[in-house]
């Protein structure tokens, strides 16, 4: 948790109010706030409104707008408190938007009611992304099951990297946080933010749904679905597959073709373990 606040008395109030239950990072200035937020992703920022240099309402607007931190919940807190203020904060991308004095259990709930809503967003996303609902072909949007059209279009972007280079064994996770500009660091918090999946586990289920793509629409043979998704190994394929799908890469094809000609028998010719 980030706190960025000009004053050490609301800091200090802050940290008191949270550190039994959250890590709390203190910043003075939105400055350093953003060099941080930019590079470890906490889980939540809470920002004071009135600071010199940058305000809190510019800063929030910073962390909404770039992809790396468009996740991350935002609290700000302010002494202003009329209506307009108000509707300003929510406009930058605020999650919420607290008058000075704060009740403590109301800034305990919040924080917990955001964290809790940010871990539910991301269950859905996992669960989407395992059962196949997030599409693997960029060619086909279908709907959209992140929070934000920020994070939806850094998970196209990566699905289009992960497709362009399906059929390459040396692709890894260093080459994709170089295409997404991106850290390796950076690359991994985000998307275990956003699909509560690693970087290794997500491109691993867009290879296997391409595989299970292949081998329901065309005749290859699953050695060559296998090299054309990537894997050296057919062994191991065949064993991720299993996991991911509850066949194996024959028997998945068996079935579906058989449903899809009525002949179950000659089916598995033109199949090869």
């Amino acid at each position: 948790m980030l706190v960025v606040d000009d004053n050490p008395g609301i800091r200090q109030t802050v940290q008191e109010i949270l550190e039994q239950t959250h890590q709390v990072i203190l910043k003075d200035n939105a400055a350093e706030g953003w060099v941080y937020a930019s590079e470890h992703l906490p889980d939540i920022i809470i920002s004071d409104v009135m600071m010199p240099e940058e305000d809190g309402l510019s800063f929030c607007n910073r962390i909404k707008s770039d992809i790396r931190t468009c996740h991350i919940p935002v609290i700000l807190l302010t002494a202003k408190s009329t209506q307009q203020d108000h509707i300003e904060g929510l406009y930058k991308g605020a999650d919420l938007y607290l008058t000075k004095p704060f009740n403590r259990t109301v800034l305990e709930l919040n924080v917990g009611n955001l964290l809790i809503t940010s871990e539910r967003v991301r269950q859905n996303v996992e669960r989407r992304i395992q059962g196949g609902l997030l599409p693997v072909s960029t060619n086909n949007a279908g709907s959209e099951p992140v929070a934000n059209a920020l994070d939806n279009e850094f998970l196209k972007e990566v699905l289009q990297i992960i497709e362009s280079r399906l059929d390459e064994p040396e692709f890894n996770v260093a080459v994709l946080a170089q295409k997404v500009a991106m850290s390796v660091p950076v690359l991994y918090k985000k998307m275990k933010a956003v699909t509560n999946m690693s970087v290794n586990d997500f491109i691993k289920s867009v290879k296997l749904q391409k595989a299970a793509e292949l081998l329901s629409n065309t005749n290859m043979a699953v050695y060559e679905v296998c090299y054309a998704v990537g894997f050296q190994d057919r062994k191991h394929f065949s064993t991720e597959f299993k996991k991911k799908f509850g066949s194996s890469p024959k028997q998945y094809a068996m079935a579906v073709r058989s449903n899809q000609t009525g002949e179950g028998a000659s089916a598995a010719d033109t199949l090869d373990e």
